[in-house]
């Protein structure tokens, strides 16, 4: 059965020394890795333009690849890349491990991205969850897991991570979200919806890279 594909948006600060071997760290080991590198124009033009944002690109890739390395990368790639967006694992129809069971558990926490050991947090979540799904979206600093995990290792897990849960449907009681598809193209942000599924995925059209840009994230939790 093939890896789970993970998707990402980046903002890289390319007036930074060095921010291309960076890069070259954070995609080593991706397995069919695609990328393009963009700067919307709504960033640097317009009433919404925003002056901090005028050294920044968005970078996109996607890949196969373990979100517990990848996410420990980006960790120590701070200064160079920070994270925007991530979306890992999420499927119409998963199979094997990956398959909604009796103890499948959906839910969201807040985390706050200035904390030192943020990440932390994120990887004894995933190293905790069979077959977990997630999506971390920085704007609004929010993150929204689903998978399966025995009611025992679950109590365990948030005692040892400290995450603080918004939101929580265990045991299956009622069938995943919809997929939800939205483009923001004018700098707007957008308030995620108060339920356990993922905000609406980004999509940016304009100005694509050589290399096959990612198709838009579908977002959608453990079909």
């Amino acid at each position: 059965m093939a890896a789970p594909q993970l998707t990402c948006v980046l903002l890289v600060e390319t007036e930074f020394k060095g921010w291309q071997k960076t890069l070259h760290k954070i995609f080593v080991g991706i397995e069919g890795l695609a990328f393009s590198i963009d700067a919307p124009d709504w960033w640097t033009h317009g009433e919404g333009a925003n002056p901090m944002m005028f050294t920044k690109k968005l970078l996109f890739l996607r890949g196969q690849v373990d979100p517990v390395v990848f996410i420990k990368k980006l960790f120590k790639a701070k200064i160079y890349a920070m994270l925007y967006r991530i979306d890992y694992g999420h499927e119409e129809n998963p199979q094997g491990i990956r398959k909604p069971n009796s103890h499948f558990l959906r839910f969201r926490f807040e985390i706050d991205m200035l904390e030192g050991s943020w990440y932390k947090k994120i990887i004894g979540a995933l190293k905790t969850i069979q077959g977990v799904s997630f999506t971390i979206d920085a704007p609004s600093q929010m993150v929204y897991m689903c998978g399966n995990i025995e009611e025992g290792l679950l109590l365990k897990m948030l005692t040892k991570t400290g995450i603080q849960i918004l939101g929580m449907d265990y045991g299956n009681l009622k069938p995943p979200p919809k997929k939800v598809e939205a483009q923001i193209s004018d700098g707007t942000e957008t308030q995620p919806k108060k339920d356990t599924e993922p905000p609406p995925e980004i999509v940016v059209t304009k100005h694509q890279a050589k290399n096959k840009k990612p198709r838009g994230f579908k977002v959608f939790c453990c079909r």
